[in-house]
């Protein structure tokens, strides 16, 4: 078999163990021979899982050798440790013992289900496997593979799986071969691929030459998907489309238009009849849509001008449409995610749901894939209501429960939730819930990504497994039988000490996001805090304040329970560190230090929130040394925490509280009259829209003598701020998800003087890239640009820089739009 390089997790205790084992005059390597039929040479699906079990066994000193079954009619007698792939019906060493009597098979029912028995035959072992299928045996293979990485050894297994759910996918998009290997070693049938866009062949260039190359790669994939007995799927969002299109069939942005819905089946006619290799699409129509270049989207369910279609006749035209090309023409599948950022529509209410999907939308071929929660972040939040609601099949994504994201922190435990998620939504008559996705890890490692996706794979297969088990067996893989007891235990109160740490449960009354505070690896600020002082910040902190009041003791009750678990956690992990390799425990230790760091400084910042507010609103002498102390814990836990070794954290919320809570304790009636007297989000766009149509008369104005300097171009979701510094240039994010940046061509160095930079938009949505700062001696002859999208998913910008040789006065604009402070 052919051997791969990539390691099995992160396991330095299994060399450790080795050597131990050789110390102690045991056999080098315990050998067994995997007897597979010849029918079996050729299926990828087992070769892959045979090179996945050597390579696991060459850890821990174990060698498989294949070999193939003896000829129809020849006796088997073991003669050393065999494992026997395939049930009596393929493989005829199986099939000789079962007619000596000598093995038993209940059966396995289901094609993807498996059984394995083992016996001793003189001095050897017989591990036999039956598989439904051949993918069957391949998961089984898996199945004896997980035993190994779990028990150091290879143990005798007795005992029959089955999936519990027979959809089994990871929404993130494959691109190689390898992560198709890596979705049937999660126990997976079915991934996506490409993005339609990619693969339509559009009637415009360069497009219609480009998507010919994704095309030619996707159907390399999805053979060898095939090859493994997986369904590749293209995935997308909509509406998205190439303007041709539009052209094409003469059709106009609204639903109320029968162009347009030709156009939108136009788009999957097209896509199958160039791709006719897919089993199926999944699309959705929710904020974050996926365009770039010359692609462009519209929102369907709420756009076109004069339209009056409600959403439930929208939504419901938009499912019968796709779902007549895609499976009523084509006969493929289609996967509809239900996904909305709100609280009203679809994807968190049942009677929304009900009216959407009646009668009227098909159920062949058709699965609906609401969230796991009614709304967003898990903690605090109902298990999603529109499961079971109509016949239609649906699928949940069990994403990783770690939203707030950031580097160097304790992985999160999602066992005990999903576990009892997925019984509420299937302990019921005529469930109909078939499948539920994961997201693939890129690597074994021991963080959140690696510990959901095997924990969502084992109850994926049976939802009743104890996950103490799973959360011990996946400690064992990555740390050893020794520490897979305490390190068990860690994680699974990760979840108790991140949902009582960081969620702060008033406030989740009514939202749909239960951590308004912190998204991803910083805590937010809001608004434009660059322009308005943080007054959109104190806004959304003032409302956190009161949603609290009634019950601040026993917020601060729910935020002291998570620290203590967090810390009790750190006290747990000193009885068994020194199970682990050094490298692993300084790791470990690192992890656990920088979630205490994490957690206190949440803590801290909630109780500084109520300080403030609680001194605005009665400014006593008590009143204020609470909130002189409050920042200087926040303060001081906050610059631990931007100091913790291998932890990554932003503080742009943090600072910005501190930064008003200092300006009150210096002049209070001051501080307060900056924040009334701040431009509002809405005056605040309105100042930007004044300026640029300015940029523009001035660019008319002074064409000859404007020098281009920069051409930007990147994906922006949120705030950040470009910098230009002579021929540097450099950006800094502020919110929401980090910007790629595409291109920074630098044309002509920011003179070292005076004059004013103007911005030419090429491509760029509201609020369109602005100067927030013009180039000066006080700042270096620096050039700040901000750029700042509005909400419903990012979007590609692309803009000029250009430079004039005169100043802003001349020139009738700001020199700065920074606040005052």
């Amino acid at each position: 078999m052919t051997r791969r390089t990539a390691r099995i997790g992160n396991s330095l205790w299994k060399p450790a163990l080795l050597m131990m084992a050789l110390a102690a005059g045991a056999p080098a390597y315990a050998q067994w021979t995997v007897l597979i039929p010849d029918s079996y040479r050729g299926e990828e699906a087992i070769r892959a899982a045979l090179d996945d079990l050597e390579e696991a066994g060459a850890n821990f000193g174990i060698a498989f050798e294949v070999a193939s079954a003896p000829c129809v009619g020849d006796p088997f007698v073991a003669q050393e440790n065999t494992i026997l792939v395939g049930g009596p019906g393929v493989n005829t060493a199986t099939k000789y013992l079962q007619s000596e009597g000598k093995l038993t098979f209940d059966g396995v029912a289901e094609s993807e289900g498996y059984e394995i028995s083992t016996i001793a035959t003189g001095p050897a072992r017989v591990m036999a496997l039956a598989g439904g299928s051949v993918l069957g045996d391949a998961y089984g293979i898996y199945w004896i593979r997980d035993r190994l990485l779990v028990n150091g050894q290879l143990p005798d297994i007795n005992m029959r799986r089955a999936p519990a759910l027979g959809i089994r996918y990871t929404r993130i998009e494959v691109r190689s071969e390898e992560d198709i290997r890596r979705a049937l070693s999660y126990g997976l049938n079915t991934v996506y691929g490409e993005n339609p866009l990619r693969l339509i062949p559009w009637n415009a260039e360069p497009e219609r030459t480009e998507n010919e190359v994704f095309r030619k790669r996707t159907r390399e994939l999805a053979a060898y998907a095939h090859s493994m007995h997986m369904r590749f799927m293209a995935m997308g969002t909509d509406f998205t489309y190439h303007p041709s299109l539009l052209e094409e069939f003469g059709a106009t942005l609204t639903p109320d238009d029968p162009r347009f819905w030709d156009a939108v089946q136009a788009k999957y006619r097209m896509l199958f009849d160039a791709m006719p290799e897919l089993d199926g699409v999944t699309t959705f129509t929710a904020d974050e849509q996926s365009y770039w270049g010359n692609y462009r989207t519209f929102d369907v369910m709420h756009g076109g001008v004069g339209c009056e279609w409600p959403l439930e006749k929208r939504y419901r035209t938009f499912v019968k449409k796709v779902w007549e090309v895609v499976v009523g023409e084509h006969d493929k599948i289609y996967f509809n995610r239900t996904w909305a950022t709100n609280v009203y529509e679809q994807q968190a209410r049942p009677e929304v749901f009900a009216r959407i999907f009646t009668d009227e939308v098909p159920t062949k071929n058709l699965y609906l894939i609401p969230s796991f929660t009614q709304n967003d972040r898990w903690w605090f939040q109902d298990y999603n209501p529109t499961i079971n609601q109509t016949p239609h099949r649906t699928m949940v994504v069990c994403e990783t429960m770690d939203y707030h994201g950031g580097e160097g922190f304790f992985p999160t435990y999602p066992g005990a939730y999903f576990q009892a998620g997925l019984e509420t939504m299937l302990d019921v008559p005529h469930s109909n819930l078939s499948g539920l996705s994961l997201d693939l890890p890129a690597s074994d490692d021991w963080q959140t990504r690696s510990l959901t996706a095997y924990t969502v794979s084992r109850l994926a297969w049976d939802y009743h497994e104890d996950v103490r088990e799973i959360a011990r067996d996946f400690a064992s893989i990555h740390f050893g039988p020794k520490a897979a007891e305490g390190m068990g235990d860690l994680l699974l109160r990760s979840a108790s000490a991140y949902k009582y740490g960081l969620y702060i449960e008033p406030t989740v009354y009514g939202e749909f996001s239960s951590l308004p505070l912190i998204r991803v690896g910083q805590f937010n600020a809001q608004g434009y805090p660059l322009m308005d002082g943080g007054k959109a910040q104190m806004e959304l902190l003032r409302r956190i304040y009161l949603k609290c009041k009634p019950w601040i003791p026993e917020t601060h009750l729910y935020l002291e329970h998570g620290l203590n678990t967090i810390q009790s956690m750190k006290e747990g992990w000193l009885a068994f560190e020194s199970a682990l390799d050094r490298a692993q425990a300084d790791e470990v230790s690192r992890a656990l230090n920088a979630t205490e760091l994490l957690i206190r400084t949440n803590n801290e910042y909630v109780k500084t929130i109520f300080a403030y507010f609680a001194y605005r609103d009665e400014p006593s002498s008590e009143n204020r040394a609470a909130l002189e102390t409050s920042c200087e814990k926040l303060r001081a836990t906050a610059d631990a925490l931007e100091q913790a070794p291998g932890a990554s954290f932003l503080l742009y919320g943090v600072d910005q509280l501190l930064l008003n809570a200092q300006l009150a304790l210096k002049d209070l009636e001051g501080a307060v009259h900056l924040l009334q007297n701040a431009p509002s989000s809405d005056e605040t766009e309105l100042a930007v829209q004044k300026e640029e149509a300015r940029y523009k008369t001035i660019l008319e104005e002074f064409s000859g003598e404007a020098v281009k300097i920069l051409h930007w171009r990147g994906k922006i979701d949120g705030t950040d701020v470009v910098r230009m510094k002579g021929s540097d240039v450099s950006i800094q994010h502020y919110s929401w998800d980090g910007p790629q940046v595409e291109r920074a061509e630098v044309i002509s160095p920011l003179p070292q003087h005076a004059g004013t930079v103007l911005v030419r938009s090429i491509a760029t949505r509201p609020l369109h890239p602005f100067v927030l700062e013009q180039p000066s001696a006080a700042n270096g002859f620096t050039v700040e640009i901000l750029l700042s999208d509005a909400p419903g998913g990012g979007d590609w910008w692309e803009f000029e820089l250009l430079f004039l040789d005169k100043s802003p006065a001349e020139l009738g604009i700001r020199d700065s739009l920074k606040a005052r402070r």
